[in-house]
């Protein structure tokens, strides 16, 4: 199914009228007293995303671009030849400089460290949930009752130079009309979810892609306005289990989180499940056939994002358990249809205070092994990364470690953050081989009197890249030759990076709950290493108003 882009005039008008009501509806709030309903902050890559079951921001990752994209812009490629729909911006494959305004998520919350953007905080911060006296479908107040209506809009700039690439840069203004029912009363509720989103470019020129809309002509030049129904599912739920159908999107989950760091974010076409019956814990399955990606309005087929090859379902089940007030144990498994099978573990532990002094140590592992036709060639490929953070008052300090055991990229499905190892910032360090220091300093105002206010600045290492078997077996004609050769060698070398983020969330007023982020990513890469060089600045000012 395909969503057209509508008329030029008619996008503008409609732009006009959401700032015009959402502005409008935020004076409302503030005379009757209602407030707008908590924003997740963008985080750059992508909004964080706790990879153990701390709160995610939003991945911040909040990522990149992705890697593909990222390696042809450095080859002078045509912005419309990345692979399949880029990973995450329009993700050169998957690894690097298009995420949300703020690192991996996942890296930011299991270390403890600040995110822009996270659901709650982090879970070590809070006690377990103790046993409901009744289910969410026991308390349902109806379809009707419980239905709520958001207005979101998010403007966003991005400026990209990638050495020996082309200049992309784009501004523009983004709104998200999100309806959400809620569940009819009885053992079994019923509901939908419906939301329209909507974009006009304020600037961006050739090359812009995804930062904007994709476009026919693939480079995001002439399309000037787009609007298209981002969500629609229908959901039932029994006791405190939610089954949904539709076009949706996922979240706390360590393979199919979108990668929101756009104007407007992915979503995806399928099933999903998720249960909190037992107390302490969260347990998820889902399967999805398709994807409505960044920049575009209309449904493609499920790729990955570094060696850009389509496939036809992604599958997932897990869970997360808090053993303890500050601990979580997390355990997930997933399968794409011909490319993988893929096992995911994580434990995380906090000890203190931090008005004193609190320790969180964090570690998890990826595992994933070739299936089926095996589309992606042969893969053998474990990655894992270990982190210890130290936080006093509103300080605190991180060190995390990650390495890649394999002749293979670590990979994951395109348009999502479905990468939560620790040093996944502004690139993946994800190469064959590879291994990565990190060192990250964070700041949480809410310790210092200044609540709202956020900041992290990072450093980041890796080396000991090696692509010398998989280069082996892609050699010239092979489709992933662009992936493990550079330069006319097999991927090698070492690479680091600086990158800064800082935030602030208005607590009160008209304009309570609305964001600003802005986050600065400089990445230096050696001569045959896969990840060019580059910088990034990108700015997102995010507007939650609650319509009812």
């Amino acid at each position: 199914m395909k969503n057209h882009p509508i008329h030029r005039r008619h996008a503008v008008a409609l732009a006009a009228l959401a700032l015009a009501a959402s502005l409008g509806a935020a004076a409302h709030a503030q005379d009757s007293g209602t407030n707008a309903v908590t924003a997740t902050a963008t985080s750059t890559a992508t909004a964080a995303t706790p990879a153990s079951g701390a709160a995610r921001a939003t991945k911040h990752k909040r990522k990149k671009k992705s890697h593909a994209s990222r390696r042809q812009a450095s080859q002078s490629a045509p912005a419309a030849a990345s692979p399949a729909v880029s990973n995450v911006q329009a993700r050169p494959p998957a690894t690097s400089v298009d995420r949300l305004i703020e690192p991996n998520a996942a890296a930011a919350l299991a270390s403890g460290m600040p995110d822009a953007a996270a659901n709650d905080a982090v879970r070590a911060d809070n006690p377990p949930r103790a046993p409901s006296a009744q289910s969410d479908q026991a308390a349902s107040q109806g379809f009707i009752g419980d239905s709520h209506l958001m207005l979101k809009l998010r403007n966003y700039a991005d400026v990209q130079d990638v050495t020996g690439g082309p200049h992309r840069h784009a501004w523009t203004q983004g709104a998200m009309l999100d309806y959400t029912s809620g569940f009819t009363q009885g053992p079994i509720g019923f509901g939908v979810d419906a939301s329209l989103y909507g974009a006009f470019k304020l600037d961006g020129g050739r090359g812009a892609g995804n930062m904007v809309h994709v476009g026919k002509d693939g480079d995001g030049q002439n399309q000037f306005a787009w609007a298209y129904p981002g969500i629609y599912d229908v959901k039932a739920q029994v006791s405190n289990t939610v089954v949904k159908y539709g076009l949706q999107m996922t979240a706390d989950n360590p393979f199919f989180e979108p990668h929101d760091n756009r104007a407007l974010p992915p979503t995806f076409l399928g099933v999903s499940i998720v249960s909190k019956d037992i107390t302490n814990v969260a347990l998820q399955g889902g399967s999805f056939t398709k994807v409505d990606p960044r920049g575009h309005t209309n449904l493609v087929d499920l790729s990955t994002s570094y060696g850009g090859v389509d496939f036809k379902r992604f599958s997932y089940v897990g869970g997360s358990w808090d053993y303890s007030p500050n601990g979580n144990l997390s355990l997930f498994a997933n399968q794409a249809d011909s490319v993988w099978r893929q096992y995911y573990g994580s434990v995380q532990q906090s000890i203190g205070d931090p008005s004193t002094l609190k320790w969180t140590g964090f570690a998890n592992i990826y595992s994933t092994h070739s299936v089926g036709g095996g589309l992606e060639g042969h893969i053998n490929n474990n990655a894992y990364s270990v982190s210890l953070a130290a936080q006093h008052g509103p300080h605190s300090l991180l060190v995390g470690y990650q390495q890649i055991l394999g002749d293979q990229f670590f990979d994951y499905v395109n348009e999502t953050n479905g990468i939560y190892l620790v040093n996944s910032m502004d690139v993946d360090y994800n190469a064959p081989h590879e291994k990565s220091f990190q060192v990250r300093y964070g700041f949480d105002g809410k310790y210092a009197g200044l609540p709202g206010a956020k900041a992290m600045l990072w450093y980041a290492l890796g080396w000991g890249a090696n692509a010398t078997a998989g280069a082996a077996a892609n050699g010239p004609g092979s489709a992933l030759y662009g992936l493990y050769w550079k330069d006319g060698e097999p991927v090698h070398g070492s690479h680091h990076e600086f990158g800064f983020i800082p935030s602030y969330k208005i607590q009160s007023g008209r304009f309570k709950d609305t964001t600003v982020a802005f986050s600065a990513m400089w990445h230096h890469g050696s001569k045959y290493y896969s990840d060019p060089s580059n910088m990034e600045y990108r700015l997102l000012v995010s507007m939650p108003l609650k319509v009812f």
